[in-house]
């Protein structure tokens, strides 16, 4: 209620520096009912639908009207915030843009190029010089100032990439208490090559632990793709199929799932496999790895972390002491920035004060604070200038609201809070990261799909059917993999990749222009 208020008096010490003489005794009737009334135009309204990774509350309306009492008083616009989980949130977006329901500003989560070939995307480039001064700055800042061509096609400027630590290196998490109790130091693990000599300690000192399970959010995804990517410098070149993709250098277009190293990484997979370091319906649960943890029937999962202080993040979500290791480099390819990108719709009605909302989103610390944690004293409480913890006997999944999770979408990390324990000094490595890390020669390069939708998405029903049983060792990647491929080929994957050729030829040699 204190925000509120404070909001309120703000709104009001705006509304009435405009009207002047209004706010004055001596103003008339008239006078005064003109400046109230033009007042309350220039509050636009836009819906902004962000995804969350904690539970959804039943009611948003007190965070809401905190957000409100931000927005309204610092850009003149009032916001319709709506809060959908991982598994709805594109098919809710989705839903909203097909039936011509209110939605202004959303986010891709990796549909980055599918969005701008439908056209339900508006350009931006114009209203960000006018309207994104400060945003497009702190981008410059923490990324790099060529950031904003990731998500530039045609010369336009579809999206702005979340700034956060963008570099995503592959990590062994593990709980580190079980490790101990195997006898395995933690140094001992250096690269993926030495995971099954610690899974098998762990299996046999914890014959009922799950040495080995998929990531945090997709419970059928293994990391596998993502660990190969690193290690590998496999460029996807911004199309998630895995269908056209360059290894290294050369800038030959090649079907992933043609290569050695897919087919190598698939088989180490197996080999855990046959050892029994996997669950047998890795393929099929719906059980992530983060509840294996929780619970204590798991040991470790892959996953792509940012900084260093992961480990510390989970260890509170999970209350099990977690660690991490890095066994694998991140490579940045553009998917690696513009797969979360907010967009403003193409319907939308309200593109000006969509855009002074995603200015705002980047650089003002309160609403970005609000937005994740939501009201202090009651969400969270404030330990010094950059920590938050929770109040006392609550955690993420009690307190009336969080959306914490959500942090790397929302944004910029440099004026996030961090939770009680995390040290500030690993935010800055993430953004000394973001300009350190290696980049692939194709930086920049964005498919575009527009001349292979059919074969596009015949390829991702193929990919669907086929991926999650290969990369959970499931089955046997000899006979499946050339299943895959003859089903792919079958598809038009040929097609895309001589589309995708093409265009990178093209782009390759503007590049030199």
């Amino acid at each position: 209620m204190k925000k509120k208020g404070l909001g309120s008096l703000l709104l009001s010490m705006v509304i009435c520096g405009s009207l002047l003489s209004a706010c004055g005794g001596n103003s008339n009737t008239s006078s005064k009912n003109s400046g109230d009334t033009e007042a309350k135009a220039k509050v636009a309204e836009i819906v902004f639908a962000l995804p969350s990774f904690n539970r959804i509350p039943d009611d948003l309306s007190k965070v809401t009207e905190a957000i409100n009492a931000i927005t309204t008083a610092k850009i003149g616009v009032k916001v319709d915030f709506r809060l959908f989980g991982p598994a709805d949130y594109a098919q809710k977006v989705n839903l909203a843009l097909q039936s011509g329901e209110k939605m202004d500003i959303f986010t891709t989560l990796g549909q980055f190029s599918n969005y701008v070939s439908k056209s339900q995307v508006a350009p931006l480039e114009e209203l960000l010089t006018e309207h994104g001064k400060e945003l497009t700055a702190i981008l410059d800042k923490d990324f790099g100032p060529d950031i904003l061509k990731t998500t530039t096609m045609d010369g336009h400027i579809y999206g702005i990439p979340v700034n956060k630590g963008m570099a995503l290196p592959t990590n062994i998490i593990y709980n580190a208490d079980m490790l101990a109790e195997a006898g395995v130091a933690a140094d001992s693990i250096q690269s993926v090559e030495d995971l099954p000599a610690v899974f098998g300690a762990v299996k046999q000192k914890l014959p009922d632990v799950v040495p080995f399970g998929p990531i945090n959010v997709n419970p059928t995804d293994t990391g596998l793709v993502n660990w190969m990517k690193g290690a590998s410098k496999v460029d996807y070149l911004t199309d998630t199929t895995g269908v056209g993709v360059v290894i290294g250098d050369n800038g030959k277009v090649v079907n992933f799932y043609e290569s050695d190293v897919f087919k190598n990484g698939i088989q180490m997979m197996r080999d855990w496999f046959e050892a029994g370091y996997l669950q047998k319906d890795t393929a099929t649960t719906t059980i992530t790895a983060m509840e294996m943890v929780s619970s204590g029937r798991g040991f470790s999962f892959l996953g792509g972390y940012s900084g260093m202080e992961v480990g510390k993040q989970l260890s509170a979500q999970v209350g099990k002491n977690i660690e991490t290791k890095r066994i694998a480099p991140f490579y940045f390819d553009t998917s690696a920035v513009n797969s979360v990108t907010w967009m403003v719709s193409s319907t939308s009605k309200e593109t000006e004060a969509a855009v002074k909302f995603l200015n705002l989103l980047y650089t003002d610390k309160e609403l970005i604070n609000t937005i994740l944690f939501g009201i202090e004293g009651e969400d969270y409480i404030k330990v010094d200038e950059h920590h938050v913890k929770f109040p006392e006997g609550m955690d993420a999944n009690t307190v009336p609201y969080t959306s914490m999770l959500s942090s790397g979408i929302v944004g910029s990390e440099s004026l996030q809070y961090q939770m009680e324990g995390i040290n500030w000094s690993d935010v800055e490595l993430k953004l000394k990261e973001n300009k350190d890390t290696e980049r692939s020669p194709y930086f920049g390069f964005i498919f575009d799909q527009g001349q292979v939708k059919t074969q596009m998405s015949a390829v991702n029903n193929v990919v669907n059917q086929f991926l999650p049983a290969l990369v959970s060792g499931s089955v046997d990647p000899e006979s499946i993999i050339a299943k895959f491929n003859s089903a792919l080929k079958d598809a038009g994957a040929q097609d895309i990749i001589d589309s995708k050729q093409q265009q990178l030829d093209q782009w390759l040699a503007a590049q030199k222009q």
